[in-house]
């Protein structure tokens, strides 16, 4: 097993949750693995934004080449958080190069909700 850092360097085009008007209140949530060995780590909220938004944050796991970050972004609420949207990165390729550096799609097809750039070092 290695060690990966994960940066979360920022986002773009994020979907608003809160209306028209409304501004999001953003956040990502990373994370590897399942149930019981699961490694998880969340972003500071960055309040009232409009739809580019910069991070700046790093992560570290535990990691294997067949494992996959999980990206999930989400609009801080009072009640309940909205999920503005998701996507997983195999990390296979990340072992083979050493650095990826690039912009990741959160939804898919006609349910993309915006794209957040992030950086993987293998350490």
């Amino acid at each position: 097993m290695s060690q990966i850092e994960v940066t979360v360097i920022r986002a773009k085009d994020l979907k608003r949750e809160d209306g028209l008007l409304g501004r999001n209140d953003p956040y990502v949530k990373l994370s590897i693995g399942h149930l019981l060995n699961k490694q998880k780590f969340k972003t500071a909220t960055q309040k009232n934004q409009s739809g580019d938004v910069e991070f700046g944050e790093s992560f570290i796991f535990d990691a294997t080449p067949s494992d996959e970050l999980k990206v999930e972004v989400y609009d801080d609420d009072l009640v309940h958080d909205d999920d503005i949207g998701h996507t997983k990165v195999p990390l296979e390729t990340l072992f083979g190069s050493g650095v990826l550096r690039q912009w990741y799609q959160i939804g898919e097809g006609s349910k993309v909700r915006g794209q957040v750039e992030l950086q993987l070092r293998v350490l």
